[in-house]
């Protein structure tokens, strides 16, 4: 019979043997040094001055004093007395000084290394990885965090054709994706039933404009939940660019936004205005306002369309839209509502004609306006002297480019007389 345990070499017991309790205490010690081993440091090759009961050491090679002799071996401080025990190959101790593990390989404490987790097949926390989805994660969130600084996930793929993106799911099936796809465009889509997908936005690598379907198709695109183009009814447009012509200025249905009105724009235009521009302006399903801007820079107006039918134009008054013409046949102001006066300074023929019994200029003088009015209309044309006393002036509105002015006088006068002469009518 053996008189000790094979692995640890625990002392037994022997049939009739005296002060059995010595050998029972002697293997209960070696089992406080074995089990759960972990020692104070590894290597060790000087006993400490002061050691403390239960405190155990690795030795090392060459150790000193009170270890001479035991290298290699396990030093424990037991009963105030220093116990010495050969650690078997494989045993695991735990070096209390820094934490590490060390593992008996070899007649040698070999520090343990922590797993090596480059190139693993997948992970999978709190779930199971796949082949495709190597990495799976099952929790309420997921946190990446800066160490200091900032953080960037990133997503790389092999080639332009192929797919870097973050795909959002409902019930494992595709909701909406966004990254780049099949080219270097980033892109955002959406489905509905994760079948049918619809590119809501997509951003050109090259240039970063935008197209897709949130996008207007074109510049008169009026299509809600659609976003606004440069460009788009005139807005931010520059020289290259076109305002949407205006089919038909009496369309109720004619979205927001602005216009340009041809010659083939059908519908009743402001008085005076052929071809210009429109700003139309919604207010409800039964609201509209349209201002119209004259391309000659003469017409200024608006109407309202409410009830169901069109308001007249209301010419939009004051001085940004009141128009003067000077030149050597005087000054002609227009006003927006179609008014035009007309003034000049003229010299008139002395009235010193016999004409009866008063006297009157040799002539009439003609005074062509500086504008003329509306064809087919008369002004009315009043003149005061300005130089001479006991002098009245005859008017001859005559037609809408010209009238006839003559002096009169009870008494002939020598002098011409200066007047001011004044018309008045309609130049549209």
């Amino acid at each position: 019979m053996q008189d000790q345990s094979p692995r640890l070499a625990l002392p037994f017991i022997l049939p009739s043997q005296a002060q059995k309790h010595v050998t029972h205490n002697e293997a209960l010690s070696r089992l406080d040094m074995a089990v759960q081993l972990a020692v104070e440091g590894i290597g060790a090759a000087t006993p400490p001055a002061l050691p403390e009961e239960g405190q155990i050491w690795a030795l090392g090679s060459a150790p000193t004093g009170g270890w001479a002799g035991q290298a290699g071996m396990l030093a424990g401080f037991m009963n105030e007395a220093w116990q010495f025990m050969a650690p078997g190959e494989g045993w695991l101790a735990l070096d209390k000084s820094d934490g590490r593990l060390f593992r008996r390989a070899g007649g040698d404490w070999v520090a343990i290394a922590p797993p090596v987790l480059d190139n693993l097949d997948g992970v999978g926390i709190n779930a199971s990885h796949d082949a495709v989805n190597r990495l799976a994660v099952s929790s309420p969130a997921t946190l990446f965090n800066h160490e200091g600084g900032g953080h960037q996930l990133k997503i790389n793929k092999a080639a332009a054709g192929e797919t870097a993106s973050l795909l959002f799911q409902t019930g494992f099936g595709g909701r909406a994706e966004m990254g780049t796809s099949g080219n270097d465009d980033f892109a955002i889509k959406v489905s509905v039933d994760g079948g049918t997908w619809s590119t809501a936005l997509r951003l050109d690598a090259a240039s970063g404009l935008a197209t897709g379907a949130a996008v207007q198709a074109a510049a008169a695109d009026a299509t809600p939940g659609r976003l606004l183009r440069t460009g788009a009814f005139g807005w931010g447009q520059d020289g290259g660019q076109a305002s949407p012509a205006l089919a038909d200025l009496d369309d109720p249905a004619q979205p927001s936004g602005s216009f340009a009105v041809g010659a083939a724009t059908l519908g009743a235009r402001p008085a005076g205005a052929t071809e210009g521009g429109c700003l139309v302006l919604r207010q409800g399903a039964g609201a509209l306002a349209q201002v119209f801007f004259g391309a000659e820079g003469t017409v200024l107006a608006f109407r309202l369309w409410t009830g169901g039918a069109w308001g007249g134009w209301q010419a939009l008054h004051g001085g940004h839209n009141v128009s003067r013409v000077s030149g050597a046949q005087g000054e002609a102001v227009r006003t927006p509502d179609g008014t035009q006066i007309c003034q000049h300074v003229l010299v008139l023929d002395a009235p010193d004609v016999a004409q009866g019994a008063i006297f009157a200029g040799a002539s009439e003088t003609v005074w062509t306006y500086p504008a003329a009015f509306a064809p087919g209309t008369r002004p009315t044309l009043t003149a005061s002297a300005t130089t001479a006393e006991g002098v009245w002036i005859t008017a001859r509105a005559g037609n809408a480019s010209s009238g006839a002015l003559r002096a009169m006088a009870a008494q002939a006068q020598g002098s011409a007389p200066e007047v001011m002469v004044t018309a008045v009518g309609r130049w549209a």
